[in-house]
């Protein structure tokens, strides 16, 4: 008659590493603070010890956190046709701002909390540069030839911040808001 594997023995490295970033993740989303690694580890199924056996330190941890949570974004992400009119680009454009900040909110909120973090800012700066880019891409004949600062108008108008700011508000209007800011910076 055989034994039954623990958890932890049947866990190869990867999906041990794998394991600790899913739970720093979720614990994220579900409290909305920065764990510790006792209680990640408990999440995860692992001893304390095996979290600073996989990750060097926290800040590794959450670099590799920051990239299993990259990986969740872009899996929301659909191409907008920039040739389609404005304002089919512009609704597309705002729904998936919806469901991209949805989606990063609850950990974003504790990475600014921990914003002393050189691993958790550098995440936060390239989301923002990432956002920054996706617009440039889909308003790109709109940024053509004009301000060479409506790019970061529009991405300050549309941001996670401005998107947190506008969250007492219904999804509808929320939306709302954002299209009517796009359709007024994107006019010619």
């Amino acid at each position: 008659m055989g034994t039954a594997t623990s958890p932890r023995r049947s866990r190869g490295p990867e999906q041990t590493r794998r394991a600790i970033t899913e739970a720093l993740l979720d614990l994220l989303r579900e409290t909305g603070r920065a764990p510790t690694a006792a209680v990640i580890a408990t999440r995860a199924g692992v001893s304390r010890r095996s979290v600073f056996v996989h990750f060097s330190d926290l800040e590794e941890l959450y670099a590799e956190a920051g990239r299993a949570q990259a990986e969740r974004l872009l899996g929301t992400v659909e191409a907008i046709d920039p040739g389609l009119p404005l304002a089919e680009r512009i609704g597309r454009f705002v729904d998936q701002l919806e469901r991209l900040y949805e989606t990063m909110t609850p950990v974003r909120r504790v990475g600014l909390a921990a914003s002393w973090s050189p691993v958790v800012s550098g995440l936060i700066d390239d989301a923002d540069a990432w956002l920054l880019g996706m617009a440039g891409e889909v308003f790109a004949a709109e940024f053509a030839g004009r301000d060479p600062d409506l790019p970061h108008i529009v991405d300050a108008a549309v941001s996670w911040g401005a998107w947190y700011q506008l969250r007492r508000l219904g999804a509808d209007e929320r939306r709302r808001c954002f299209r009517e800011m796009l359709s007024r910076l994107l006019a010619n």
